[in-house]
């Protein structure tokens, strides 16, 4: 696992246009982009442990619920947070979007622009 306070550490899906253009607007805000491209790379515990720890959220909401396998298995369950991670370790589609870190802030980005939302925490850090 690489995870730096310093870099914008983006969780993103290759294969979806829509994460790809994210990952376009978060290399707006800083040229320090960890990239932890999900469907190629399994995500690590650890830096999704981190991620949820500094998510201003349910865990649950990070779940895209039209998937199929949440439909089958984990519609209307309640799970502790490390069984959500295992859950979306394994299937990473189960993710409803990127998720971006920076500087300790964590935004879901439903939409590209989403991401925009971290750049006010690049203020007084130099690259």
């Amino acid at each position: 696992m690489h995870f730096n306070e310093r870099e914008l550490t983006l969780l993103y899906n290759a294969r979806n246009s829509r994460d790809r253009q994210t990952l376009a607007y978060a290399l707006t805000i800083t040229s320090h982009v960890n990239k932890q491209e999900v469907s190629s790379v399994p995500i690590s515990g650890t830096l999704f442990r981190i991620l949820l720890d500094r998510f201003d959220g349910d865990p649950k909401s990070l779940l895209n619920k039209a998937d199929p396998e949440y439909q089958r298995i984990h519609k209307g369950r309640e799970y502790n947070p490390a069984v959500w991670i295992e859950a979306i370790k394994r299937r990473p589609e189960l993710l409803r979007a990127p998720i971006a870190m920076y500087k300790g802030k964590v935004v879901l980005c439903d939409t590209p622009t989403a991401i925009l939302k971290l750049a006010n925490s690049n203020i007084g850090i130099s690259a």
